[in-house]
């Protein structure tokens, strides 16, 4: 099973807050403001207890869907890169590698 973590915040302070939470339950970053978790059933349940106490409080459009892994594996990629490419390192072009 899956949880989506996706926001809207407009402070960074506050999406600092979410992202570091769901990270240290296990949570990983898809895209910029969407993140996973996988897991047991009950795994995903703790993890949506907890996001929604550390959600108390904070301005903006906070959510977070349950789904099985095959609805995950459903989407359909407009643009974009696929998750299973190895990434280009951050690095401008005038950086040498030596």
């Amino acid at each position: 099973m899956l949880v989506m973590l996706a926001y809207d915040v407009p402070e960074n302070r506050m999406q600092t807050l979410l992202r570091t939470e769901f990270e240290r339950m296990g949570g990983h970053r898809e895209q910029y403001s969407i993140y996973l978790f996988e897991g047991e059933p009950h795994e995903c349940e703790r993890v949506i207890r907890y996001m929604t106490r550390v959600a108390e409080g904070v301005e903006g459009d906070i959510r977070l869907f349950p789904m099985e892994r095959s609805t995950w594996d459903a989407q359909i990629l407009l643009s974009g890169v696929p998750a299973d490419t190895p990434r280009k390192p951050h690095f401008q072009k005038f950086v040498q590698f030596w």
